[in-house]
């Protein structure tokens, strides 16, 4: 359907995306998939492997994944973490 969010980004293997707080790892999260809706809001759900509970309450944070043209980064506008699974709201990616 066209209303509904579509896969932008998916985990390959053991990748892993970090959520950062300007040089210090708040979190970081395998199984990532990152979605986007038709309004352009941008999703990230995935399962957290490591994370500092107290970086994760610092702004501005934003979450960095590897392609193969560099890394990738998106602001994060509101995050929560249940058990091990994290979901965050997302800005566009930088530079887009």
């Amino acid at each position: 359907m066209l209303d509904e969010p579509r896969p932008l980004f998916t985990a390959k293997g053991d990748a892993r995306g970090l959520v950062k707080h300007a040089y210090h790892v708040a979190a970081e999260v395998s199984g990532y998939v990152i979605t986007v809706d038709p309004a352009r809001r941008f999703t990230l759900a995935g399962r957290v492997a490591s994370s500092d509970p107290y970086l994760l309450t610092q702004t501005p944070l934003v979450f960095v994944i590897p392609t193969t043209r560099g890394p990738m980064r998106w602001p994060v506008e509101s995050l929560t973490v249940t058990a091990d699974q994290l979901r965050a709201r997302l800005s566009a990616p930088e530079g887009s």
